[in-house]
């Protein structure tokens, strides 16, 4: 079985027993999601960006003091954790700009699948769920986010419930603890991902 059927496979039986994440993972804010596909968790300025479907294919993307300096300055206008969720999702779009022409990926489609259209130059939801999670994490670890810590990716859809299996990154409101969702996979290259409560998320096809 290859690295992207067993990931699948786990992501339905953790889906299926306890609802997306694990009570163990939940507070790791997605590290053993990235363990799981072999990426590293360390602070580091260089990520990898996954994309070819399940982390096929991967490309280095490095945070110069120049791409730093675009972060900072977009996320240090929040003012509270709606303009951050704003903010957030300009970062991600200008994120899947920069690293696509890294990766190759700058005709990427939205809900790229195994039926519509894969390869190298495709980004399924793991690839997705993989850069967004490495990316906001390093802003958690320079305490870019002030309103918002990294939560362990949530997956929804069993085939069976007319769901197609899917997985998102995670953020999570320090102030309620409120989930919300960072998705660019139902988004194309560049455009600005969908960023909902978990429960709205969820209810989506």
């Amino acid at each position: 079985m290859s690295l992207r059927s067993r990931f699948l496979a786990n992501v339905l039986i953790a889906a299926v027993v306890g609802g997306g994440a694990s009570s163990a993972g939940a507070a790791d804010g997605g590290a053993t999601f990235l363990r799981d596909l072999s990426l590293g968790t360390e602070a580091s300025p260089v990520l990898v960006i996954c994309h070819g479907f399940g982390c096929a294919a991967r490309n280095q993307f490095v945070l110069t003091p120049a791409r730093l300096g675009v972060i900072r300055s977009t996320l240090g206008r929040a003012r509270s954790a709606k303009d951050e969720r704003k903010a957030l999702a300009k970062i991600v779009a200008w994120f899947d700009r920069e690293s696509g022409k890294v990766a190759g990926t700058v005709n990427r489609i939205a809900y790229a699948s195994a039926s519509t259209k894969s390869g190298p130059a495709q980004m399924d939801c793991i690839d997705l769920t993989a850069n967004i999670t490495e990316l906001l994490r390093l802003f958690e670890r320079n305490k870019l986010m002030k309103f918002h810590a990294v939560g362990e990716p949530v997956s929804r859809g069993f085939i069976i419930d007319g769901k197609q299996p899917h997985t998102t990154p995670v953020i999570v409101e320090t102030a309620d603890g409120g989930q919300w969702s960072v998705d660019s996979w139902t988004h194309a290259y560049g455009e600005a991902p969908d960023i909902l409560t978990i429960a709205e998320w969820k209810n989506r096809k």
